[in-house]
């Protein structure tokens, strides 16, 4: 029994369990359903606006024509220098637009901006939603239904990516694919730690008691990971939060372009697994590489390299579960053929993503400079 053909029965074993994972996680990351009694609870809809002027006119009609009725829509301009304010103002229907305030020393621009928009706030939800973010007309509705019957005060949702580029269509679905393929879901309801939490910063829901009381996005001002950490905060507060599927309600544009997206993971990646060496090392050595080795092997076959049978079928064991999380997301199929250059890119920023925290440096993002790891990490249980 040679090495080989040991590390080949594990990899398999591996794709199978993974592909199991992927299903398991289909059942446990519910689907709302459509058609829902409707809340009478007033919501608030809050969207944090720095030169957003090719988005924010969609998101702000996606969310005048939600099915729920009491809702109050508050814009943040965060200090546009483009046509963010003027195209606000021209959508009428009551939409209260804020102005910014200068951000204060040790905070990021959106964790400060959310932060003034819950000041504003007087609904018993509140929903941060960014502003490339387009829900559909049942969006709230089906999160608040959630919220009632699981009796929970948060909600994430897998959201649907708008491909605007050939980069974005095959690098973007990973998002999606690495929650439902390397992930057990069913922690995030049922676990008691902090760490084991999880949002996505163009659609959340949260209670305004949970906001509060966890202290919202000013619990941690300085962390690059705003929509993670703060549903870390929440849980580490004692409240519950669900994640669910919500390919079918907001689609979002994320990032556009190779460059566009390299920066982003790179901006989030690191702080994203709090900041954990380790498990960023094992994640890029170990995880990344095995999930692209076996169609490397098969790649080597067209130069003459011998191709063992059981490589193809991990190959196929890789795509079905890629497929089936692409049609879940409602991504272009034709991008799985590019999985293990996707996976590789995931791994190659998050290393990125820990060398630029740890050494210190600093990166640009909506022309503001921020250093992406905290100077001190503190406990999430400390003052919740």
């Amino acid at each position: 029994m040679t090495w080989e053909f040991i590390f080949g029965r594990f990899l398999t074993l591996l794709l199978v369990c993974q592909l199991c994972l992927i299903l398991w996680n289909l059942r446990v990351v519910i689907r709302p359903k459509a058609k829902l009694p409707k809340s009478h609870m007033k919501v608030s809809l809050l969207i944090p606006a720095r030169n957003e002027e090719g988005s924010i006119g969609a998101c702000l009609r996606s969310l005048i024509n939600q099915d729920h009725d009491n809702i109050e829509i508050i814009v943040l301009d965060d200090h546009s220098t483009d046509r963010t304010r003027s195209i606000v103002e021209s959508q009428g229907h009551n939409i209260k637009l804020v102005e910014g305030e200068s951000m204060p020393v040790g905070w990021t621009g959106k964790n400060w901006a959310c932060h003034q928009l819950s000041l504003y706030a007087t609904g018993e939800v509140f929903f941060f939603i960014d502003a490339d973010a387009v829900l559909e007309p049942s969006a709230i509705t089906s999160v608040l239904h959630v919220m009632e019957t699981e009796n929970v005060d948060m909600v994430a949702s897998l959201l649907r990516n708008q491909g605007t580029s050939f980069s974005s269509s095959i690098l973007l679905p990973i998002v999606n694919h690495a929650i439902l393929a390397l992930f057990p879901a069913s922690l995030i309801h049922r676990s008691s730690n902090p760490d084991i939490a999880l949002a996505f910063g163009p659609f959340i829901g949260v209670s305004r008691n949970a906001y509060k009381k966890s202290g919202g996005h000013a619990a941690y001002p300085d962390h690059i990971v705003d929509d993670v950490q703060l549903a870390r905060s929440v849980k580490a507060a004692g409240y519950q939060q669900r994640l669910i599927n919500g390919t079918d309600l907001a689609m979002t544009t994320w990032y556009s372009g190779f460059k566009d997206i390299w920066k982003g993971f790179s901006k989030n990646a690191y702080g994203a697994l709090s900041y954990r060496t380790s498990l960023s090392l094992l994640v890029t050595f170990l995880v990344a590489p095995l999930m692209a080795l076996p169609f490397l092997r098969l790649i080597a076959g067209f130069f003459g390299a011998s191709v063992p049978m059981e490589v193809l079928w991990q190959v196929v064991l890789l795509i079905l579960g890629r497929f089936i999380t692409s049609s879940v997301g409602r991504d272009p199929l034709w991008g799985v053929i590019f999985h293990p250059f996707a996976m590789l890119f995931w791994g190659a920023t998050l290393f990125w993503s820990m060398i630029i925290a740890v050494t210190g440096q600093s990166i640009e993002w909506k022309n503001r400079s921020y250093v992406t790891k905290p100077k001190q990490k503190k406990d999430l249980t400390e003052d919740n």
